[in-house]
This record gives C-alpha cells, sequence and structure tokens, in this order.
C-alpha cells in the first residue's frame, strides 16, 4: 500500500469510494457496491482484487436459486390440475374409458401425468379397458392437490434461496417451476479497512512514470504505486496448429513416406460410388434412413456414369439376385466412409500398380458417445497390383502402426460387404483397453471388375483417424478431439512421435 504520510493511505478515487463503502457496510455484493459507487459490476471487479491484493477485503461468491412459476404452474395456479378433472369425473362417473378420458379436454401429456401421479397414489385401477376408483382413496388424493397448490402459491412471486429444500421436489417434477442457479460475488472489509477507514484519503496515484509526470511542477505531490517485481510476467503464448491436425498432418507424411499418392473426393456422394460400386446391396441394413444422411436433391443428368452404373447394375443381378433400381444408386448421401474416394480412383486409372489414400471427413447418423460422433475421420487408401496378396495388408498395418507409435496390432477375422477376405486390427488404448482401427480387406472381384480391374488385386482399408488420435494424445472421448477451447489447445501436448517425424523417408 502507498502510505503519504503516518496518518494518511492515499487511495485513487474508484478504490477510495469501494473502500469508503464497505468501511460503513462490512458487507456487500458486487451489484450493491457498483450501484452505490455509481459503476456497471465489471467496471469494479478488478479494483476489488486490487483491494484485497492490499488486504483491505476479502472477496468470495455466494450461489442463489432463482424459483419461480413455469407458464404451466401459473396456468394451474388458477385452474383445476389434470388429476383434480380426472378425480372428478371417477367421483361422478364412477369409471372411464380411454375413449372417454381424451374427451375431458385435457392434452396427452396432462392425461399421462394424471394417471401417473393416481396410481402411485394407490387411488385407481385400471381393468378391462377402463379406469376405476380405489375406495377410501380420496383423502390420500386431497392431500396431495393440497401440498401441490400450496406450493404454487408460494412461488407465484419469484423466490430467492441458498438451497434447493427437498419439498419442492413434487412441483419440479411436475414441470410447475423453473430453478435457474446465481452466482454473486461478494466483499467484506477486513480488520485492517476497519482501522484504517479514518486514515484513508482520496488522491491520484501514478501506475506509469511517463515524461509529462516528471515535468509537472507538482509531480511530487503525487503518490507512485509500488511496483513487486517478484510478480512473474504472463507467458507470451506461440501460435500453433490444433492438435488434432497436427495428427492429420503427420499422417499424409507418413502415407507419402511409405510410397502413396493423396488423392481426393466429394463429401456429397452418389449412392453408386458409396454403395454400389462396392457391392453393397440395395436392401441393405447400411443404407437405411438411420444409418445415412441422405441429401434432399436430385443429379441432373447421369451420363457421366453411364457406364460404371450399367457395369456395377449387371453385377447385382447377376450376383445378388434381385431387381437393381439405377434410380436409387444415383441419390446423393453425406458420403459414409472414404471408400467410394478409393472406388472412383479405380474406376478413372483402370488397371495397373498403384497405391493412394485419403483422408478426410465421413458422416453417420451415430449416437455421440466416447468413442462415435456423427462426424469424423477416416483414412483410406488402396494399395492396385497383379501381385498384392493378404499379407501385403497386414504388413502395411503392421508398418503404419509401427510409424504411428501405436505398439502391437492384434488381428482377426471380420467381414464386410466388399472385402473377402476381411480383418480388423486392435491396438490398446490407455484407458479404454483394445479398441479396433485398423479394418481391411481384399476386394472382391465384383467390385473391381465392373470398375475395369479384371486381373488385378486391390487391398483397401478404411482407418479410424480419430481413435487413433485419441491414444496418441491421451484422450478417452473423442468430442474433446474438436473443442474450440483455445485453452485446451495450448495445453494439449503434441505427440512425441508427430514431434519425431516420419521414420519412413
Amino acid at each position: 500500500m502507498e502510505v503519504s504520510s503516518p496518518q494518511e493511505i492515499k487511495l485513487p478515487p474508484r478504490l477510495y469510494a469501494i473502500a469508503r463503502v464497505l468501511s460503513q457496510l462490512g458487507e456487500a455484493s458486487a451489484a450493491e457496491i457498483a450501484k452505490l459507487v455509481g459503476r456497471k459490476v465489471q467496471d469494479i471487479m478488478r479494483d476489488l482484487a486490487e483491494l484485497e491484493s492490499r488486504g483491505f477485503v476479502e472477496t468470495f461468491r455466494k450461489t442463489y436459486f432463482r424459483v419461480e412459476l413455469s407458464e404451466l404452474g401459473r396456468k394451474y395456479l388458477s385452474g383445476s390440475l389434470p388429476e383434480e378433472v380426472i378425480f372428478r369425473e371417477l367421483l361422478s362417473r364412477g369409471s372411464l374409458s380411454f375413449i372417454e378420458l381424451k374427451e375431458l379436454g385435457l392434452g396427452k401429456d396432462e392425461v399421462e401425468a394424471a394417471i401417473g401421479v393416481l396410481k402411485s397414489l394407490n387411488s385407481i385401477r385400471v381393468a378391462g379397458g377402463r379406469i376405476s376408483l380405489v375406495e377410501s382413496s380420496s383423502q390420500r388424493v386431497e392431500e396431495y392437490v393440497q401440498r401441490l397448490r400450496e406450493g404454487l402459491r408460494r412461488y407465484s412471486v419469484p423466490v430467492m434461496l441458498t438451497e434447493v429444500p427437498a419439498s419442492l421436489w413434487e412441483v419440479r417434477k411436475r414441470g410447475f417451476i423453473t430453478i435457474r442457479e446465481h452466482r454473486e460475488v461478494f466483499a467484506r472489509a477486513t480488520e485492517l479497512l476497519v482501522s484504517s477507514s479514518s486514515k484513508l484519503v482520496e488522491g491520484e496515484v501514478v501506475t506509469v512514470v511517463t515524461p509529462e509526470i516528471i515535468k509537472l511542477d507538482s509531480w511530487d505531490s503525487v503518490e507512485f504505486k509500488a511496483f513487486d517485481i517478484s510478480v512473474e510476467l504472463p507467458r507470451a503464448t506461440v501460435a500453433r496448429k490444433h492438435f488434432f491436425n497436427e495428427v492429420l498432418d503427420y499422417m499424409r507424411e507418413l502415407m507419402v513416406s511409405m510410397g502413396f499418392e493423396e488423392v481426393k473426393g466429394p463429401h456429397v456422394e452418389l449412392e453408386l460410388w458409396n454403395f454400389d460400386a462396392l457391392f453393397v446391396p440395395q436392401h441393405h441394413p447400411a443404407r437405411r434412413p438411420t444409418d445415412v444422411y441422405y441429401v434432399d436433391r436430385e443429379l441432373s443428368g447421369s451420363s457421366s456414369v453411364g457406364e460404371v452404373l450399367d457395369a456395377v447394375g449387371r453385377c447385382h443381378r447377376t450376383f445378388r439376385g434381385y431387381n437393381w433400381d439405377p434410380r436409387k444408386a444415383l441419390r446423393l448421401v453425406l458420403r459414409t466412409h472414404c471408400t467410394s474416394v478409393s472406388a472412383r480412383v479405380m474406376w478413372e486409372r483402370g488397371a495397373g500398380e498403384y497405391r493412394v489414400f485419403t483422408i478426410d471427413r465421413v458422416f453417420r447418423p451415430d449416437t455421440p458417445d466416447p468413442t462415435h460422433l456423427m462426424e469424423f475421420h477416416q483414412l483410406d487408401g488402396i494399395i492396385v497390383g497383379r501381385r498384392v496378396s493378404f499379407k501385403d495388408l497386414l504388413q502395411f498395418f503392421r508398418e503404419f502402426s509401427r510409424g504411428m507409435g501405436l505398439g502391437e496390432v492384434r488381428f482377426k477375422p471380420a467381414y464386410f460387404p466388399f472385402t473377402e477376405p476381411s480383418v480388423e486390427g486392435y491396438v490398446k488404448h490407455p484407458k479404454l483397453g483394445w479398441i479396433e482401427v485398423l479394418p481391411g480387406g481384399m476386394f472382391r472381384r465384383q467390385v473391381l471388375e465392373p470398375l475395369g480391374l479384371k486381373e488385378l488385386n486391390v487391398a483397401a482399408w478404411g482407418i479410424g483417424v480419430d481413435r487413433i488420435a485419441m491414444i496418441l494424445l491421451g484422450i478417452d472421448d473423442i468430442r474433446e478431439l474438436y473443442t474450440d477451447d483455445v485453452k485446451e489447445i495450448e495445453r494439449t501436448p503434441i505427440p512425441r512421435v508427430v514431434l519425431g517425424g516420419s521414420s519412413f523417408g
């Protein structure tokens, strides 16, 4: 603190005003203080921190819960509860059918809630499609309705509570009230402030020494704020790529170093390339609307794919034995895998010896969980050649795993509509255990021949890029890979294998 004389403690105008308020009140919320000093709450937060660092105040937080009636609660405050309506009708009629329930003018949700309440009170029985009263149940229903109405009346005006009482459970469960949590900053005067309040004076405190200050004739009359040279300077953050992009870039380098060429394909794809060219039948479960994002737009014209469309159609009719529909093959979808890119490349390049790959996004209507998202990445690729075999595929998986620093790979047989034989490769995640990230196989003849590769073999795969990144980054929830939190991006270390560069150069 800055002391002008043994009797004075000089404070800047705003700090002085806040200190005077707290010395008089003892304790107040930041909102109250801001109002009394004529400022906004956000304007005085730094001042409170300054006073706290000098030992004049203590700051702390309090949590409040604002309880008020919901729109539904206000409706029932002035009207009858649905269980009251049903109970009165049962008293007068003796029983009700479900059709008669609908005639009472209640909504479906209201009826279901009321029936559930009356059942829980053991006040009704359901038999033979009719609802009837249980004897001597009136008192139970009346007591329940009374409790509910008391709760509605109590919170007809919003109330601030320091904790949510258990008595609110019933009205909250029915959706009659809303509870919103509020947190407020408070400040309390310390003994130092109380004992020094008579010494406080308002004056100018200089925090930056400038030539203008030195030139003033009265520069020795201002107070210079003391500097604490023990305080550490803030670290200057160095710009860096998103950690997931770092992993993707390294994968590209690794694949190129292994002799592969990168190719690209469209995100919005024809079913022809996404399914039909890969020998997936049109009635396959993987083509249901629950498993594919269909695009509500038709392709204008099909001349560019007419030849391959006819060849794929003949293959399906011959080997699958069903009435294949070319119109379905021309529907648009968000691609469910990058293998559609491999199919396009094989059709465009035809026979020859080549190896290509693509790393890009794919889309599936999955339920998000620690290992699944609706949008994720795949690394698809193919090795085309006359002497390519299943052993080459397994060796590629081993070399790729070694280059990525994934450790041991375990294989087990698998099934995919477009490859035979097929395999799944598993690597170990430190928290999630063995997870499947390396699926692949040898393309079937029914895939290759319509695309013009009659005398060639093709090893193919669709690697789960996101899951590999989770292993390298030590992340156990796939959703964290796509964070836009700058602090999290800066904090997450780049995997050592990525920093070390490819070992296949």
